[in-house]
């Protein structure tokens, strides 16, 4: 990567937002910390970003209501989505990702290394078309 990308990270948990944003720090990635959707809704409104980590589950705004208000503005439609969730039973993984145009779902518990290496894929993917 030539320039630190920039990572949001939206989830409630601050434990687990804790741990992604040092991983994904420690990656090299630029990384701040929403506590809800909506509060990443309001940061995605005031600075760029290169991607979103987002859970599903959250007060304010949960994740899909995320991703589909930032799949409907022309700034942000194109922005790649990891999705976490630990409920599996409840969100069909394929239907989410084709419905959001997720770039991956990933089921808690997760590894940081797994998230870590399903982003620089992403990056390695668009940077060698």
């Amino acid at each position: 990567m030539d320039a630190r990308k920039r990572i949001l990270v939206a989830d409630d948990n601050p434990a687990m937002a804790k741990v992604i944003a040092f991983n994904l720090s420690a990656a090299g990635f630029e990384t701040t910390v929403a506590s809800n959707g909506q509060i990443a809704w309001e940061l995605l409104q005031a600075e760029p970003f290169d991607f979103l980590v987002t859970d599903y589950q959250m007060p304010e705004m949960d994740g899909r209501e995320l991703v589909r208000h930032i799949r409907s503005s022309l700034r942000w439609r194109h922005i790649p989505v990891i999705m976490l969730t630990a409920k599996e039973l409840e969100l069909d993984t394929s239907i989410a990702s084709d419905e959001l145009q997720l770039a991956s779902v990933l089921q808690k518990p997760f590894s940081p290394s797994e998230l870590i290496g399903r982003i620089h894929s992403y990056f390695h993917r668009v940077c060698s078309v």
